[in-house]
């Protein structure tokens, strides 16, 4: 077929979208959605040009669909890698609930910033030294800091990157996962704890010992990098065997896990629960990843884990 051919068969989809009966209006959707991310565009533009509210609704909802299901390949995708990069997966979860996110802004701020932090981290030797510094720049420099925490409010936006790029705020998993990213890019051996710690995260001795033997401190994303003492968490670590250090991968799929949990506990929009269904779906759950059900109120750094 010629993609003239291929157009206007699209368009002629989209154009059934106010299709009054229902068995051919799904059949119309649905033979859309096999389309993919070539009917995006289309649909988007008949969105603006649609007069009727239930046109309207319908168009914005395939659009919604047609974008997750995008996401979601790009996810699958990732989660294949031998080493995926864990900006890259941020930026695609990030995008499911902000389609206008741009990889290369995202690239290109995160580039600059790993850039500015390793001309003041290069120097040092000492490990405590080394956080220190970062924290200064991570905190100070860069200006991040800890929105309303996962325990005490709920903010939908402080889980993703355009508040953590533009107001360089996030909630304590979300700054921890960037503080992971480029501690990691500035060869700092700094890991995440799988979910039951939200707030803390481990420095190791080697950027390749990810293993819980070998954490000498532990560092407090909601207290500005504070660092704790290893002897201080013994009691936590000896009580909670199934606390681990993370790889990538799965610090994403712990932070998506986390992510569906306190949506549908918070959310009354439809969309926001769906999609953050889908993304956990699609990642699934970590091996590492401890099973809890956070009801209201729960305090999520320091509940009772199963």
């Amino acid at each position: 077929m010629s993609d003239s051919s291929r157009e206007t068969n699209i368009r002629a989809l989209v154009g059934m979208m106010n299709e009054p009966d229902p068995e051919f209006y799904e059949n119309f959707r649905k033979a859309l959605l096999d389309v993919g991310d070539e009917a995006i565009p289309f649909v988007d533009e008949a969105l603006r040009n649609a007069a009727k509210e239930e046109e309207r609704q319908r168009l914005q909802d395939l659009l919604n669909t047609l974008r997750v299901e995008g996401v979601c390949r790009e996810l699958t995708a990732w989660k294949a890698e031998d080493e995926p990069d864990l900006l890259r997966g941020f930026y695609w979860v990030s995008k499911a609930f902000y389609p206008s996110l741009d990889w290369e802004e995202v690239r290109d701020a995160f580039n600059s910033l790993f850039g500015d932090g390793w001309q003041m981290l290069d120097s040092s030797t000492y490990l405590r030294n080394t956080i220190a510094r970062y924290n200064n720049f991570f905190f100070n420099i860069c200006g991040f800091s800890l929105g309303p925490k996962l325990s005490e409010a709920y903010n939908f936006a402080d889980f993703f990157l355009p508040n953590i790029l533009h107001k360089r705020q996030g909630n304590e998993r979300a700054l921890a996962l960037v503080y992971h990213y480029l501690a990691q890019r500035n060869r700092i051996p700094v890991f995440m704890f799988n979910l039951p710690i939200v707030n803390l995260l481990a420095c190791t001795t080697d950027i390749t010992l990810p293993n819980k033997d070998d954490v000498r401190f532990c560092i407090d994303i909601t207290q500005r990098g504070a660092m704790v003492h290893r002897m201080d968490l013994e009691p936590i670590f000896s009580q909670k065997t199934q606390i681990q250090l993370c790889n990538t991968l799965q610090a994403m799929q712990d932070y998506v896990k986390l992510l569906f949990l306190i949506v549908n506990l918070n959310e009354k929009e439809p969309f926001k629960k769906e999609t953050a269904r889908r993304l956990h779906l699609c990642l699934g759950s970590s091996p590492l990843s401890a099973a809890f059900s956070p009801q209201p109120g729960d305090n999520l750094g320091e509940g009772d884990w199963s």
